[in-house]
C-alpha cells in the first residue's frame, strides 16, 4: 500500500513537472500555472508524509538536536541483548531510545545473549494461553503437587513504587532466568500500558483469569508463604532429596523490606534446591535481591558467566526489559524535543525527600548548588550583574528537575534567568511535573514518573539523592556515573560521584537474611553497618552472616565456627525450638512525644491492633478518661492518626528508619518497630479539629 502511493504521488510530481514544463513555453497561460501547480502539490502533501520515518531511515541521518547531534548507533540490539523478530512500529522506544542514551561501554557476554535466547524460546513454549500453561493452570487448581512440570512459572507482584517495581522485577526476572522458570508480571489499572513487552511472539503480563484471586493483599501471614510453611513444619528443604512427595500447589515468597527470618530462608542454598520443585512460585518484593544470589553457591560459576562485571546485572538487564510504550514514549518525545533537544549538554538532578526523614528545604537546595557548581557541572552566577543578552555562540546547558515539589526548579530557575554566568553559558531549567505527592496507586501518576526517568536516562551529567529507586533505574538505563547527595554530607563534601559508571548495591550486614538497600555505591551507612557490593563482589562478613542465620534459623547444619553476631546486637544461639518461643517475646518500646523531655513505654505485645495500641497513646498522652476512648469530634472511631491530636505516629524499624505507622499489618509492626515516635503534623497538611492529620 505505501508502495503504490508513493509511485502515485511520483507520478503527479512528473506531471506537475511536464506541465510546467509546457507552461514555460507559453507565457500567456502563466497564471494558469501560478494556480495549477500549488493545487497539485497540496494533493501530494498526504501522500508524501503518510508513512512514518522508519528507523532504518533514522539510522542513515543523525539525529539532530539543536548545536550537538547524536550519531544513530550501529548495533540496535544493544550487543545482542535484544532479540529480532519485533515489529518496531509496536514499541518505537525499543530501538530509538538508545539514540538519545550516551554509548555504553559495557557490552553483555555472549553466554548473557544466549541464555536470553533460550529464555525467549522457553517463555514461547510457556506463555499465557498456550497448552502447556494450560495445563499447568490445571495443576495450579488441583490444590497440590508432586513436583515440577515442563513449564514451571515465577510470577512477580508489585509492590510499593515504580522504581522498587523495577528493581524487583529484575530481580525476579534473573531468578526466573537461572531456574528455567517463567516469569510473569501481576499488571493492575495503575500499571497498564506502560512498558512494551520484552519477549517476542508473546506476553509476560499475568493473564486477568488467574485462578488465585486477590494477590496485591498477600501478606506473610498467608497459609501458603514460604516463611509460614517452613516455621509450622508443613514443608521442609529436606523435601528437596524426595522423589514422591505431596507439595503445595503453589508458594508464595513474601519478601519485601519488613520481612521475616523465616520468609528469608529463601535465600538459602537448601531452600533454592527445594523450591525448584514448586511448579508455581508467587514473589511480592520491594527490594534488588540480586547480590543475594551471588552468594548462592550453586549459582555462582553461572553468574560469573552471565556477568564477567558483576555491577553491570542491573544494567544490561533493565536494558533488556523495560521499555516505554508508544504512549508513553510520546510524552517523552515532546517533552524532549520541546525543552531539551536543542541544548549541547543535559543535565539531570533527582530529588527523593522522604517525609518522615525530611531534610530542610534550604539544606538540600544549597547541597544541589554547592555539588553543581564545585563539581563544574553547572557555571556560577555573577550577583551583582543582572542577565545579559548572550552571545549567538554561547554553549547550553538544559537542567531537568525532578522532585514531587517545584520549589527547587523553581529556585534554580530563577538563579540562572535573573542573572548572567561567569562563563557566558546559558542554563535552562525545566520539571515535566510536580505532582506534591506519591501516587503509585494511579496510572497517570506512573507514566510521569516513568517518562521522567527515561528522560533522566537521556542526560550526560546525573545528579541524585542517596537511596533513590528512581533515580537508580534512570541510571542503569543510561549506564551514568552519578554524582550522589548524601543523606548525612561530610562538612565540605557537597556530593560524591559513584564508583563505577552503574549504580552498586550493598547488603544490610546488620539485617535479616538477604536484605538489600539501594546505596549507588556512596552512602554505606544507615543505622546498621552497610557493606559494598563492588567489583569483586560481596564482602565475606555479609555472605558469612547469610549463610550463618540460614543455618541458625532453619536448624537444617550448624555452622563449622560460632556465628558472628549482627553488627550492635548481641550474639544469641538458639535452636529451632528454642527460636518458637523467643519469637512470642517481645521486648517493650520506647515512646517519644515531641516537645516533651519524659517518655513511656509500651509493650507491643499486649495489644492485639492499632486500634488498641491507639486507645493506650490517647490514655497516656492526652489524659482522657478510660472510658473515653473515641476520637475529637463527631463520635469518630479512634485511630493512630488522632490518637494524639495535631500529631502523627511513626516508628523506627532495626534499621534506624523512621516510617508512618499503620502501613504494615499489626504482626510485622510488632516485629520490626524498635521506638516509636509522635511527631506534630504540619500545620499546611492538617485538616479541621474533628478530621484525620496525615503527614
Amino acid at each position: 500500500m505505501g508502495s503504490m502511493k508513493r509511485s502515485r504521488s511520483c507520478r503527479i510530481l512528473a506531471a506537475v513537472g511536464g506541465l510546467e514544463a509546457k507552461l514555460e513555453r507559453n507565457s500567456t497561460t502563466t497564471f494558469v500555472m501560478s494556480l495549477v501547480i500549488p493545487v497539485l502539490c497540496l494533493l501530494c502533501v498526504p501522500f508524501l508524509v503518510y508513512r512514518r520515518p522508519t528507523l532504518e531511515w533514522l539510522q542513515t541521518i543523525r539525529v539532530t538536536a539543536g548545536i550537538g547531534s547524536v550519531e544513530s548507533p550501529e548495533d540496535k540490539s544493544l550487543g545482542g541483548l535484544l532479540p529480532p523478530g519485533f515489529d518496531e512500529s509496536s514499541c518505537l522506544s525499543r530501538y530509538q531510545a538508545a539514540l538519545y542514551r550516551k554509548a555504553s561501554p559495557h557490552k553483555p557476554s555472549p553466554f548473557l545473549v544466549e541464555k536470553l535466547r533460550r529464555y525467549e524460546a522457553l517463555h514461547r513454549k510457556c506463555g499465557p494461553n498456550t497448552e502447556l500453561y494450560n495445563r499447568s493452570i490445571q495443576q495450579l487448581e488441583s490444590d497440590h503437587s508432586t513436583g515440577p512440570m515442563e513449564c514451571n512459572y515465577v510470577v512477580w507482584i508489585p509492590h510499593y513504587g515504580l522504581g522498587n517495581r523495577v528493581m524487583s522485577i529484575v530481580s525476579g526476572f534473573l531468578y526466573a532466568l537461572l531456574n528455567d522458570k517463567v516469569l510473569l508480571i501481576h499488571v493492575d489499572q495503575d500499571m497498564e500500558d506502560l512498558f512494551c513487552e520484552p519477549f517476542p511472539d508473546t506476553s509476560w503480563v499475568l493473564p486477568k483469569d488467574f485462578p488465585i484471586e486477590n494477590l496485591g493483599e498477600f501478606e506473610g501471614d498467608a497459609t501458603l508463604s514460604y516463611g509460614k510453611l517452613i516455621r509450622d513444619k508443613i514443608i521442609n528443604n529436606d523435601m528437596r532429596f524426595a522423589t514422591k512427595v505431596t507439595l503445595p500447589a503453589y508458594v508464595y515468597l513474601h519478601l519485601p523490606w519488613y520481612s521475616k527470618e523465616w520468609d528469608r530462608l529463601f535465600y538459602c542454598e537448601d531452600a533454592q534446591q527445594m523450591l525448584r520443585k514448586i511448579p508455581w512460585l508467587l514473589l511480592r518484593t520491594d527490594e534488588y535481591f540480586v547480590p543475594s544470589l551471588f552468594l548462592v553457591d550453586e549459582y555462582a560459576e553461572e553468574l560469573q558467566q552471565l556477568f564477567p562485571e558483576r555491577t553491570t546485572v542491573f544494567h544490561h538487564l533493565v536494558r533488556y526489559l523495560f521499555h516505554p510504550t508508544n504512549t508513553v514514549w510520546g510524552y517523552v518525545m515532546r517533552y524532549y524535543q520541546g525543552y531539551l533537544a536543542k541544548a549541547d549538554e543535559r543535565i539531570g538532578i533527582q530529588i527523593r525527600i522522604f517525609p518522615l526523614v525530611p531534610i530542610p528545604f534550604e539544606t538540600m537546595l544549597n547541597q544541589i548548588i554547592n555539588c553543581t557548581l564545585s563539581q563544574h557541572i553547572l557555571p556560577a552566577i555573577d550577583p551583582q550583574e543582572p542577565a545579559a543578552a548572550p552571545s549567538n555562540a554561547a554553549k547550553v546547558k538544559a537542567v531537568l528537575v525532578t522532585n514531587l515539589n517545584s520549589g527547587y526548579h523553581d529556585r534554580l530557575r530563577d538563579m540562572y534567568y535573573e542573572h548572567s554566568t561567569t562563563t557566558g553559558e546559558v542554563i535552562t531549567v525545566h520539571q515535566p511535573s510536580h505532582e506534591k505527592q506519591q501516587h503509585t496507586d494511579q496510572r497517570s501518576h506512573n507514566v510521569k514518573a516513568w517518562s521522567e526517568i527515561t528522560l533522566l536516562s537521556f542526560s550526560d551529567v546525573l545528579v541524585t539523592t542517596a537511596w533513590s529507586t528512581f533515580g537508580y533505574v534512570a541510571q542503569g538505563l543510561g549506564g551514568l556515573k552519578p554524582w550522589i547527595l548524601p543523606r548525612h554530607p561530610r562538612p565540605g563534601v557537597a556530593c560524591v560521584q559513584a564508583v563505577a559508571v552503574v549504580a552498586h548495591t550493598c547488603l544490610d550486614s546488620g539485617a535479616s537474611i538477604g536484605a538489600v538497600k539501594m546505596v549507588n555505591g556512596v552512602e554505606l551507612h544507615h543505622g546498621a553497618l552497610k557493606r559494598r557490593w563492588d567489583e569483586k563482589g560481596c564482602l565475606n562478613h555479609g555472605a558469612a552472616h547469610i549463610h550463618q542465620r540460614c543455618g541458625d534459623v532453619g536448624a537444617i547444619a550448624s555452622p563449622a565456627q560460632p556465628p558472628r553476631p549482627p553488627i550492635g546486637r548481641k550474639l544469641l544461639t538458639l535452636s529451632a525450638m528454642d527460636l518458637d518461643a523467643a519469637a512470642s517475646v517481645v521486648p517493650p518500646v520506647t515512646v517519644f512525644l515531641e516537645g516533651r523531655s519524659i517518655c513511656h513505654r509500651v509493650c507491643l505485645d499486649k495489644h492485639t491492633s492499632y486500634e488498641s495500641l491507639a486507645k493506650a497513646l490517647r490514655r497516656i498522652f492526652v489524659d482522657v478518661d478510660e472510658g473515653d476512648e473515641r476520637g475529637e469530634g463527631g463520635g469518630k472511631e479512634l485511630q493512630l492518626s488522632n490518637a494524639v491530636p495535631g500529631h502523627v505516629v511513626a516508628y523506627e524499624d532495626m534499621e534506624d528508619d523512621l516510617l508512618l505507622a499503620g502501613d504494615l499489618n499489626w504482626k510485622d509492626f510488632v516485629r520490626v518497630a524498635k521506638r516509636i515516635r509522635i511527631i506534630p503534623a504540619k500545620a499546611s497538611r492538617r485538616k479541621h479539629r474533628g478530621g484525620q492529620s496525615t503527614v
